[in-house]
């Protein structure tokens, strides 16, 4: 049976409007120390919250959310941290709202959205001066190496945590992860000092929780270590203090862990009564690390005492709890490196742009270089100019004026059809007298007819003249960059293979599907869909570039939109 806390007797007075930030940092301050008291001072303040500001309503849903999260209702952790974690705020609750999000996905066994999460956390927070952000921070990264097993990770986080000048509230806080990740590796003369100022300091500030954990934590070392008698010492020292936290997960992981203990030491009926109280836990969580101890030692003791039936029982428990217990570590690790594989995958890219940045940077210092030779003749020459010039203006102002209404369309600023046709066949011709590898992109806007029938043509002339903005920015200077319809673009990339054309296509994709359309005055999704052709396959004239291309924009809006295909022989020129 649980012992449970004296009941406290909580303030009722009204709040004034100067002590809502006071009240939410005090209720927080009892997150982990009285759940209960916790959950009667949110809802207390809840009921305040029409008079919060931005901040204060977003300290409320963090505090919420870590309600939700230490009842199980993980579903509801996501929802109330949307705000926090997708509108401007301040770094503090942003960090928190991460390592909260983190703790709850994992918790939940939804491990891909936890390290996505979480790789986010790795890269943010890193100048935090706030100890409850920076506790949370250091805390779920440890945890969740430790999950992984990658103790030696965990321990390098935490290696630091004496200078960080915390209180020692906090500083109790990171010792469960420290004492969690040193019981797999340390040393005993270490992990004896190292958990024990842990314990003491957990007690002294009134943390009856991390206490407990610390308390797991010896105890599991000893069983480990196949000190018995230590772990049912420590046991029996702190059994009151375990119980005063009202965890039953924690409960339960100590009792199957001493029941191990006990039953080492030939004490039968106490191994067997911790065993099965620990078993409770199943409940809820039936493949948990509880779970497998506990069948253990229960299979161990029916095995002992010859009673078959029971120890087939416990046995098949065991063997299911422990299965589903490594298919679950395996899910995490698997999430885990594909994380890291995407990242990956999204710094390759960078790293790509950056090279073509480094071209085209070289590309015009070289043109600076020549202007600054030829400045000293141009300016000998300026005043022969000026008067010709001055001359001709009129006619010439004319005759560029109606260049550029014939070449540029008005819209954009880039080549309208004919123009665009004119660069593009020159820009083919050498490439394929110099053999040189040319490739064409095509692309429209997904439901462009939808954007101007639902929010008017001048929003569509917004859309497009973004769509244009953005995809300029990855383009280099001698690419051909044309409207060739009314929501219509290609854009020739002379010296480029088919692959190399699909990367800069997928990355205008990208950037076009991140345009902020609130800016037109209305919110309206973007996105276009891209066919890529290249000279290897449909050679170098601009007709069957564009005819092979559109064919395989065609294939990309059959298969979904907001897509890219590359054209090949494969692709049925009849469709």
């Amino acid at each position: 049976m649980l012992l449970l806390a004296p009941e406290l007797i909580y303030a009722t007075e009204p709040l004034s409007e100067r002590d809502y930030l006071p009240q939410l940092e005090k209720v927080d301050d009892l997150r982990l120390s009285n759940f209960k008291a916790f959950q009667h001072e949110l809802q207390r303040l809840d009921e305040y919250s029409s008079r919060f500001d931005a901040d204060e309503f977003d300290y409320l849903n963090l505090l919420k959310a870590s309600e939700a999260t230490l009842l199980s209702n993980y579903h509801e952790t996501p929802v109330l941290l949307q705000n926090l974690l997708y509108r401007p705020t301040n770094d503090v609750l942003r960090v928190r709202a991460l390592a909260l999000l983190v703790n709850s996905y994992v918790l939940a066994q939804n491990y891909a959205n936890a390290f996505e999460y979480f790789e986010m956390l790795l890269a943010e927070g890193h100048q935090l001066t706030d100890e409850k952000a920076l506790v949370q921070r250091l805390g779920v990264i440890a945890l969740l190496y430790i999950k992984l097993e990658k103790f030696d990770l965990a321990q390098y986080y935490l290696r630091d945590i004496h200078s960080l000048a915390l209180s020692d509230i906090n500083l109790c806080r990171l010792y469960t992860q420290k004492i969690e990740a040193m019981s797999g590796q340390a040393k005993q003369h270490d992990f004896d000092r190292e958990s024990e100022f842990g314990f003491n300091l957990c007690q002294r500030t009134g943390e009856k929780i991390a206490a407990g954990f610390i308390t797991a934590e010896i105890v599991r070392y000893n069983v480990n270590q196949k000190q018995f008698p230590a772990a049912i010492n420590s046991y029996e020292s702190y059994r009151d203090v375990l119980y005063t936290t009202n965890y039953p997960f924690l409960i339960a992981k100590v009792n199957a862990l001493v029941s191990q203990a006990y039953f080492a030491e030939n004490k039968m009926p106490k191994a067997e009564s911790l065993a099965k109280e620990a078993l409770l836990f199943s409940d809820t969580h039936p493949f948990s690390l509880p779970v497998i101890l506990a069948a253990k030692s229960l299979y161990e003791i029916a095995k002992s005492q010859n009673r078959f039936q029971d120890s087939l029982k416990y046995l098949e428990l065991l063997n299911a709890a422990k299965t589903s217990y490594e298919k679950e570590l395996s899910s995490q690790l698997l999430a885990y490196h594909l994380a890291r594989g995407e990242i990956e995958v999204k710094n390759q890219r960078i790293a790509l742009l950056d090279k073509d940045n480094e071209l085209l940077s070289l590309q015009r210092n070289i043109y600076a270089q020549e202007v600054r030779q030829h400045k000293l003749i141009m300016l000998l020459l300026f005043f022969v100019l000026l008067i010709a010039s001055f001359t001709a203006y009129r006619g010439m102002s004319g005759r560029k004026r109606f260049k550029k209404i014939a070449e540029y369309d008005q819209l954009t600023g880039i080549s309208n059809r004919y123009h665009f046709n004119n660069l593009a066949k020159v820009a083919l011709d050498y490439c394929e007298l110099n053999a040189k590898p040319a490739a064409l992109i095509l692309f429209d806007l997904d439901y462009f007819k939808t954007i101007n029938d639902n929010y008017g043509h001048a929003t569509g002339d917004w859309a497009l003249q973004q769509v244009v903005k953005t995809c300029r920015n990855f383009m280099r200077n001698n690419d051909v960059f044309g409207r060739i319809g009314g929501e219509e673009f290609a854009v020739v990339l002379p010296g480029c293979h088919a692959d190399k054309a699909a990367l800069l296509a997928e990355i205008c994709r990208d950037a076009i599907a991140t345009i902020d359309t609130t800016e037109s005055g209305y919110q309206f999704p973007l996105s276009a869909s891209f066919g890529v052709s290249s000279s290897d396959i449909s050679g170098y004239q601009l007709k069957q570039l564009l005819a092979d291309a559109d064919l395989a924009m065609y294939r990309a809006k059959q298969s979904g939109r907001d897509q890219i295909a590359t054209y090949t022989h494969l692709m049925d020129k009849t469709d």
